[in-house]
Order: C-alpha cells, then sequence, then structure tokens
C-alpha cells in the first residue's frame, strides 16, 4: 500500500459529505467544518507470508466544527460522528470504493477540544484500520 495514494482515497471519501471541507496536507488555515488525514502512528508490514498484508493499525481522521465554548459546536460534531446518514464520516469512508487497498474500517472515535494553526475547535476523532496488500 502507498500511503499516499490511501489518504488521497479516503480524502475523496469524505469529500462526499456535503460542507466537508478537505484542505491538503499541512495546510496552515482551514475554514471549519475540515476534516484532516493525519499520518498514522506506526505501519505493520509483511502480516502474512512474505509480502501479503501490511496494515495502518490507526489512521486517524480529526474534523474540526468550531469553537468548543459555542453552543453550535456539539450540534456540529454530532452529525459527522453519526452511524450512519449523509454527513456521517463512518459511512462516508467504508462505502467508498478504494484501489490503494482492501479494507478501511472507522474502529471508533472520541471528542476532543483540539487547537489548530492557534485557534481553538472541538473535534471528533475517528480512528481507522486500514490493511491491503504489500508492495
Amino acid at each position: 500500500m502507498n500511503l499516499e495514494d490511501v489518504a488521497d482515497e479516503i480524502s475523496t471519501a469524505l469529500k462526499t459529505i456535503d460542507g466537508l471541507r478537505v484542505p491538503p496536507w499541512g495546510v496552515e488555515k482551514i475554514s471549519p467544518p475540515a476534516a484532516l488525514i493525519l499520518l498514522p502512528e506506526r505501519i505493520e508490514y509483511d502480516g502474512t507470508y512474505q509480502r501479503g498484508t501490511d496494515k495502518y493499525p490507526d489512521v486517524e481522521v480529526v474534523v474540526l466544527v468550531a469553537n468548543p465554548a459555542q453552543p453550535a459546536a456539539r450540534r456540529a460534531v454530532a452529525k459527522y460522528a453519526d452511524g450512519s446518514g449523509p454527513q456521517s464520516v463512518k459511512a462516508a469512508i467504508e462505502a467508498h470504493e478504494y484501489t490503494s487497498c482492501d479494507v478501511v474500517h472507522v474502529a471508533w472515535a472520541e471528542f476532543a477540544d483540539a487547537k489548530y494553526a492557534g485557534t481553538d475547535y472541538l473535534a471528533a476523532i475517528f480512528h481507522l484500520v486500514i490493511s491491503g496488500k504489500g508492495a
């Protein structure tokens, strides 16, 4: 699997959510709501014999919505955390047909106050497990 190709496909899947912005890696300023695809903490190689399967056991997709002190922030982040529906990050990511990997599964999500480029946001952090054929 090529990490950049996988991230590009996840970005494509996220862009199917109406109104959710997916800025390029390393952008210095965002306009919420925005989804950021982070690098995995680690890559596990050779899960099966020789170069059979590689795995990214925890890729984070962070959705930043609004200042956490604003009452609307909770409502805004809730629709992205829904397990299904048109605004669901899980549904959008898992519905995409990937060519760069075999499986992309949104395993769990958590919420946090986050700071990006000096601005405070309420964030939903989605944890993805990704696997595919080793090259």
